[in-house]
């Protein structure tokens, strides 16, 4: 019997709009961001959710709120947070431009990136986060060290729930990408858009990715 887990990116914030890296900050959910909750909440909404996470943070918590407000198959009312499912942290470079973290990451490599999706792509997502761990004056960003003990843990407390269920985490799109490169044998995927999801399977205690980047069923 089979579990699948449906993690769902959060809509679109303000710090989004303007391109800048988020990770443990927070800025709200805009119009198109609710919008793009209620969508991926009508998507789901022949579901039977059997259990429905968040991170802590409150774009989640938000996003995961719209995505009850639309299943009528669930008894849940509210989800239950969990610190795993939190956006990775970028430690000196919370709050500034996607473009000022990709140069100073990119520069250690030797290279010029603009985006740090454009650091994934040429690095994967284990060497990119340990070079904006470096590149940090802090060096508080989380490197793949931080992130492999964080993902595992999340994966085993997934891998406790009960066979045959199926699981929504309202998530974060840079933690969902480095869950799906982790359990695919390091494959790179890119980032998903706001309101998009990526679906897990779990059978006799394996991983995989079945879907990803997605806004239907």
């Amino acid at each position: 019997m089979s579990t699948n887990v449906y993690f769902i990116r959060h809509g679109e914030t303000y710090f989004n709009c303007f391109a800048r890296l988020q990770g443990w900050s927070d800025t709200p959910l805009t119009e198109k961001g609710k919008a793009d909750a209620e969508h991926i909440g009508k998507v789901l909404s022949s579901l039977k959710i059997d259990y429905l996470f968040s991170s802590d943070l409150k774009r989640a918590i938000d996003t995961a709120k719209i995505l009850i407000a639309q299943n009528h198959k669930t008894d849940i009312t509210v989800p239950v947070q969990k610190e795993l499912f939190r956006e990775v942290f970028y430690g000196s470079f919370e709050g500034h431009s996607n473009e000022e973290g990709a140069i100073w990451g990119s520069h250690l490599a030797g290279k010029r990136f603009r985006r740090i999706g454009e650091l994934v792509n040429e690095f994967g997502v284990e060497k990119s986060h340990n070079l904006l761990r470096e590149a940090d004056p802090a060096h508080l960003a989380e490197g793949s060290e931080q992130l492999n003990h964080r993902v595992q843990k999340a994966l085993d407390f997934l891998k406790s729930l009960p066979d045959g269920k199926n699981v929504v985490v309202a998530s974060h799109g840079s933690i969902i990408q480095y869950i799906a490169s982790f359990v695919d044998g390091h494959k790179t995927y890119g980032n998903l858009d706001n309101g998009a999801m990526m679906q897990l399977v779990i059978s006799n205690g394996q991983f995989k990715v079945k879907e990803y980047n997605k806004t239907t069923l």
